[in-house]
């Protein structure tokens, strides 16, 4: 347990909002602000005791000091391999009862839709907690898992731009990236790169480097026109369309072309990872695609890599539907804190999410930011005296979620592979697209089919 929060950590004040407590998911309670000196118990879910010290209990305890914090470890609990995940995550919150809840997304669209999370619109409202500023694209997402209602706020959000070396552009007299890029406009830019020298001196127009396959992002580019790989009923594929094979050849030409870096099957083994081994960090790439962590790659790249130039970088939103340029669908939000609608502290709960994912709070962690992407998005401050706006300026698109939300898990991961497996096939000459479409359209059926089949035993 933490008791108490230790002297000279820095204060943010706190807005003080009010809230009863409640056993319902419907939020009812008397709505009084917690005074700072009562003395009172907190349980909170989250990764460690350790952790959340660090992160938040210090900053929260110093507003409330005579709140005593028990922290429910979410580390270890899932290595039982005879149970579901879903089981184990029900059995600890049925036996430790935690008053806020540190939940992922598949968590919190289950206990939302259950009634086992507080609304959170009530205390919202009743104590003005001021919501202006918070990313919209999170908020929307968050009402949607909870069919319209909110019961839980994200402090963190993530999301994707385009990243772009600008000395390389102008070397090579090419325009600069812009924002709202079609995907075949990014490749078409990626073409003009030169493409001569050896492996290890040469320049990419584009790569994607990380633990997983660069074909993986097949996937998003086809869901970025909107594109679904199942029908709407989700009983068939429909990967043959015309739609999907111009994604298909959009992509194969782009690494025939060789300005898409594809890795040869033994680099893409590598158990291990270094900054080295990113093209982009080390300067031999002109764009790639990205979350935030690869501004911590690019800051961490200028201390540690001495015989590397640092990277004069811009960034650029994620690449957009052409038919619609003004929406993204690249937004998605980190763990959720919310209440337990059992809980017998929904008042001291609510006053931590409420700092949580308070001005104060984003105001302290920005001025230690290492690429994070707050949701309250003016926060998002300059790193390395570069424009984060990229990555959440773009509108959100009316359906953020993924089609593969409602499906068995996993099969997304099982049709991102596929598609590697065979466009790789094509660019190394060894099938043809129409066999590779015709067997990515056959095997992502027949796993559907599979999957749904061992989902109802």
């Amino acid at each position: 347990m933490i008791k108490k929060a230790g002297t000279g950590i820095l204060a943010a004040a706190l807005a003080f909002g009010t809230f009863g407590c409640s056993g319902s998911g419907e939020g009812g309670g008397d709505w009084e602000p917690l005074d700072r000196n009562t003395e009172t118990k907190l349980k909170v879910m989250y990764w460690s005791m350790e952790q959340f010290q660090r992160e938040y209990g210090m900053l929260f305890q110093n507003e409330f000091p005579n709140v005593e914090i028990e922290v429910v470890s979410r580390q270890g609990k899932f290595n039982d391999t005879s149970k579901s995940r879903e089981q184990i995550f029900n059995e600890l919150v049925d036996k430790e009862q935690p008053d806020v809840l540190f939940l992922f997304e598949h968590e919190y669209e289950s206990m939302a839709r259950n009634g086992k999370l507080l609304d959170l619109d009530v205390p919202i409202q009743m104590s003005s907690y001021d919501m202006e500023g918070y990313n919209p694209a999170i908020l929307s997402l968050l009402r949607n898992e909870g069919d319209g209602k909110l019961y839980g706020l994200s402090p963190f959000f993530t999301s994707e731009a385009l990243f772009y070396n600008i000395d390389l552009f102008n070397k090579y007299n090419i325009e600069l990236p812009r924002d709202s890029m079609t995907w075949d406009e990014v490749f078409e830019l990626a073409k003009r790169f030169p493409t001569d020298g050896d492996e290890k001196s040469r320049i990419y127009g584009f790569t994607i480097d990380g633990f997983m396959h660069p074909l993986f992002s097949t996937l998003k580019i086809g869901a970025a026109q909107n594109l679904r790989v199942f029908n709407t009923e989700a009983t068939e594929a429909q990967l043959n369309s015309e739609a999907w094979r111009k994604v298909f050849e959009t992509v194969v030409g782009a690494v025939k072309s060789g300005a898409f870096y594809l890795p040869t099957e033994e680099e893409q083994h590598k158990q291990m990872r270094m900054l080295e081994d990113d093209r982009f960090v080390t300067g031999r790439s002109a764009m790639t695609f990205q979350p935030p962590h690869q501004v911590g790659a690019l800051l961490n790249a200028k201390n540690s890599l001495k015989d590397v130039t640092p990277v004069n970088w811009g960034l650029v939103t994620a690449p957009v539907d052409p038919n619609n340029r003004t929406q993204s669908g690249s937004y998605n939000y980190s763990a959720v804190f919310a209440i337990n609608s059992q809980s017998r502290n929904a008042k001291v709960a609510w006053e931590f999410i409420k700092y949580a994912n308070s001005a104060d709070y984003a105001q302290i962690r920005a001025n230690s930011s290492n690429g994070e992407l707050f949701s309250r998005t003016e926060f998002n401050r300059p790193q390395d005296e570069r424009d984060m706006t990229a990555f959440f300026k773009l509108e959100p698109k009316a359906e953020l979620r993924s089609e593969f939300k409602n499906l068995p898990e996993g099969l997304d991961w099982t049709v991102r592979e596929l598609m590697a497996r065979e466009l790789t096939a094509v660019v190394n000459d060894k099938k043809t697209l129409d066999e590779a479409i015709r067997t990515m359209q056959e095997e992502a059926e027949a796993t559907l089919v599979n999957m749904k089949a061992n989902q109802e035993k």
